[in-house]
């Protein structure tokens, strides 16, 4: 910390011996009533700023976050503490800061008695962005003192970290309940320059959509499912050189993040996880080409698809195609008891893929999606569903939801087998796919978290 006159060589004005003031900038501690939370290495959770500690003194910086000139729920309030040391000014004081930019522009008054003092004054914002702003890197502002017609440059030694969203944030309502500093910056760095509910919304969406699917690559750096394991949890997300990069996210933290965006800029939303129906394991995601009939590969199951056999992999799309040992099934001629079901035989005619899957949907970051789920997240906001994952828009009709992006329905798999190796000699295990056709079912819809 500068004492003021002790090599403050700013804030000294050339007057008359008889009437002088110098001054210095101690601390700022912002009030906006908007609590920032930041994830360390390692996911260790802490507030910024620690609990009694201003925004700015001391040789620390944390940033602040206020709504924007004219924002639903705006705040104005901050205190600056300030030094001086002055001769025959006395009386009414006046502390102004103004960013470099012009756009920002912080006053207060106070009063200065006796040679040299203190004074943490209680300020305001009287000017700030009138859109949305993001000053994460820092933005330098120009103190000045008035008293006694004189005025000081009153050094700060440093930058104000500030970001500006679009009206009063929402509380959000799942596991962690915190705004997190990452997310603020993504969240005010993507809508910036922006005002208004619908062009703040349009400015977010628009980084997990390019008008008719999803962005690859996403601006996170992020890859949809890029193995069996992704990150589910919001907080888990953002530590830095956390596992995202190495095991990718999954739809529940893309539509979180997107959520917190919101959230941050006053906008309501809620989940919805679309899950599938009891008779079901997966719902097919697009694309697949289908057969207008099945073929009679099991001639007792007459609606049922082969969508193929598959094994698991460890890359994305997470499963490789591979050939099938099975043989269509057919129905024995004769009369069967009741309850059991005709007698089958085997044919020496391998079954025939009717349902071919073709290349998928790219999600947020990743060009091969997985083939299908058991549940999904997207967001319900404005009347309208939107598949973050996806970058896709709906109707708030969870059928005609499904009518778009579901292709089918896994139902059954059977034990298959494949050759692989040298000669193609060695022998390993595989799935066989059982699937039906889209209007056999219909998507459940269950209501998650909102803000």
């Amino acid at each position: 910390m500068s004492e003021v006159g002790e090599g403050v060589s700013a804030g000294i004005i050339k007057a008359l011996k008889s009437e002088y003031i110098f001054a210095a900038i101690e601390k700022v501690t912002f009030e906006s009533g908007i609590n920032i939370f930041d994830i360390e290495a390692g996911g260790v959770e802490k507030a910024l700023p620690p609990s009694g500690t201003p925004h700015w003194g001391g040789g620390k910086v944390y940033p602040a976050v206020y709504v924007r000139q004219g924002g639903a729920g705006e705040t104005k309030d901050l205190k600056v503490k300030v030094q001086w040391k002055q001769k025959s000014c006395d009386g009414a004081a006046k502390i102004k800061g103004t960013s470099s930019d012009g756009e920002i522009v912080i006053e207060g008054d106070f009063n200065v008695s006796g040679d040299k003092g203190d004074a943490e004054v209680l300020c305001t914002f009287t000017k700030k962005p009138g859109v949305v702003a993001n000053y994460g890197k820092g933005v330098g502002v120009k103190w000045t003192v008035e008293a006694g017609g004189k005025t000081a440059v009153a050094p700060c030694g440093g930058r104000l970290k500030l970001f500006f969203v679009d009206e009063k944030p929402k509380p959000i309502n799942w596991g962690h309940q915190k705004h997190y500093l990452k997310v603020i910056d993504w969240a005010t760095a993507w809508a910036e320059g922006k005002s208004g509910s619908a062009a703040v919304f349009d400015a977010l969406w628009d980084k997990f959509s390019d008008g008719s699917g999803a962005r690859v690559p996403h601006v996170t750096g992020f890859s949809y499912w890029k193995t069996n394991d992704p990150v589910q949890d919001l907080d888990i997300l953002i530590i830095p050189k956390g596992p995202v990069m190495k095991t990718g996210w999954s739809c529940r933290a893309i539509a979180h993040l997107f959520m917190e965006c919101m959230a941050l800029h006053g906008m309501q939303c809620v989940e919805v996880i679309p899950e599938t129906p009891l008779g079901t394991y997966l719902f097919l995601v697009q694309n697949w080409g289908m057969k207008p009939s099945p073929i009679s590969n099991w001639e007792q199951l007459p609606d049922v698809y082969y969508a193929g056999s598959w094994v698991g992999s460890k890359k994305p799309p997470l499963n490789t195609a591979v050939s099938t040992s099975l043989k269509k099934e057919v129905i024995v001629p004769g009369p069967f008891s009741l309850g059991s079901g005709p007698l089958t035989t085997f044919t020496k005619d391998p079954l025939e893929i009717d349902l071919k899957k073709k290349s998928g949907v790219p999600a947020q970051g990743q060009s091969k999606a997985p083939l299908g789920f058991s549940n999904h997240w997207i967001v319900e906001t404005g009347g309208l569903l939107y598949d973050t994952s996806y970058g896709a828009t709906y109707p708030n009709d969870i059928i005609q939801y499904g009518q778009s992006a579901v292709a089918g329905w896994l139902v059954g798999a059977l034990e298959d087998e494949y050759r692989d190796g040298f000669l193609w000699l060695k022998k390993k295990k595989s799935m066989a796919w059982q699937c039906r056709a889209l209007p056999e079912y219909d998507l459940v819809r269950k209501a998650g978290y909102q803000n």
